[in-house]
């Protein structure tokens, strides 16, 4: 599990490095266009290359109709294999079993706490917001007048609402309130709540990792500078609207939560100089955008592309019986993520970390595994094989004729497949 974590975030890493590039490159572009090349970034921290990947294994192997698979335990299962665990092994796999259940717990700690101080904050405000009086506005959402202490902003997702303090209402004129509300309906029509609140989840999820707290810091800048691009291409003043901003501000209406996007938000003096400058920002070029466009397809795609082909493979028809020359059974060193390497031309196998479920699973893929005592995936091994036989052998018929060799002679197990449908 620990290497599976490791490989996902230098991956989604790598995505980042890839997103910092390309919204430098749209530096002269609209705002938007950062602020949806920084949002991939953050999404890949919830899609593993690696779930693709079997995605795509899935669909290259096909199987018309899973095959459930029945084991029945003759002995204990913890008489699975014949090799018993060195004793200097099991210290330093109890040593590190004992480090990864403590880093598991303060994980779960602080994702626990980020997502309480989340769900309260978000539970204050709709509580306030129930018994707010509605203002008689000619805009597409309710828009609820609320005391101070809360920012001009939209609240939720599905229903969103209009936030505006009464003394900001009081206190600007009609046409900068004009501007400000036009700012909030920017942030309506472009959901950017929740967009927030995924990457919010890859915050809790992710809190021990600072890229994603910078990734957040920079959707919130180019979130903001799109909804100001917006609101002066719809033909408001620029000094009335940077001054409704600085109105605001003046009378203590920041944004400081989480839960609401808000007028005020982002680095004030970097949008300010935005909202008055003269320049406007480009139009994505045909170039830049088959180029944003390919970036996505590869992050999206690729690893779906290369599952669907590693799966056919694996899939190949049967050319003839296998004999194996050797099979290696060793106890594995700790709990990584399991791995494979199927190599026909060399007639190499070598599984790491494996049980013999997974084993089970890797020869009968959507098989329904009946094992009571759970025994069978509490021991594992790195098994090496070497065969003799077609170099066109298929993986998936390897597995089945390993599987039956190991039951055979290292086991007190037996197997029945049957065809349920």
């Amino acid at each position: 599990m620990l290497a599976f974590l490791l490989t996902h975030l230098w991956q989604s890493t790598l995505v980042l490095v890839a997103a910092w590039v390309l919204a430098r490159a749209c530096q002269r572009n609209a705002a938007a266009v950062r602020y949806w090349i920084w949002f991939v970034a953050s999404a890949k921290f919830l899609v593993p290359l690696a779930l693709l990947q079997q995605l795509g294994d899935r669909l290259g192997r096909s199987l018309p109709e899973p095959l459930p698979v029945d084991v029945a335990l003759v002995e204990s299962a913890s008489a699975v294999f014949v090799p018993s665990m060195p004793r200097d092994l099991a210290a330093s796999d109890a040593l590190l079993s004992q480090v990864l259940l403590v880093a598991t717990v303060i994980w779960a700690l602080g994702a626990a706490l980020l997502f309480l101080r989340w769900f309260l904050q978000w539970s204050s405000i709709r509580a306030r917001l129930t018994f707010a009086p509605e203002a008689s506005l000619d805009l597409p959402v309710p828009v609820r007048i609320t005391s101070s202490d809360l920012p001009t902003g939209v609240f939720g997702i599905l229903r969103p609402v209009v936030i505006l303090p009464s003394e900001v209402m009081h206190s600007l004129t009609p046409a900068q309130l004009r501007a400000v509300l036009a700012h909030e309906i920017c942030h309506v029509r472009r959901h950017d709540n929740l967009t927030a609140a995924i990457h919010h989840c890859v915050q809790i999820l992710f809190w021990f990792y600072p890229p994603v707290w910078w990734i957040g810091a920079n959707l919130l800048r180019e979130r903001e500078v799109a909804c100001d691009e917006e609101v002066v291409d719809e033909g408001h003043e620029q000094e009335v609207y940077a001054e409704s901003i600085l109105n605001a501000c003046r009378l203590g209406v920041m944004a400081r939560l989480s839960t609401v996007a808000a007028s005020t938000g982002g680095d004030l003096n970097e949008r300010l100089s935005s909202i008055m400058s003269e320049q406007r920002a480009k139009p994505i070029t045909n170039e830049r955008f088959t180029v944003l466009f390919a970036a996505a397809t590869l992050v999206g795609f690729a690893p779906l592309a290369a599952g669907v082909a590693d799966g056919a493979f694996r899939e190949a028809s049967d050319t003839g019986p296998v004999t194996f020359e050797a099979i290696t059974l060793t106890p594995s060193p700790s709990g990584w993520w399991p791995s494979a390497q199927f190599d026909p031309t060399k007639r190499r196998l070598l599984l790491k970390n494996y049980s013999l479920l997974q084993l089970i699973v890797s020869a009968y893929p959507c098989s329904i595994v009946h094992d009571q005592t759970a025994g069978l995936d509490r021991i594992r091994y790195d098994i090496e094989v070497q065969w003799r036989g077609y170099a066109s052998t298929s993986e998936r018929h390897l597995y089945r004729a390993l599987l039956k060799q190991i039951l055979q002679n290292n086991s007190n197990l037996e197997i029945h497949v049957r065809d349920l449908h």
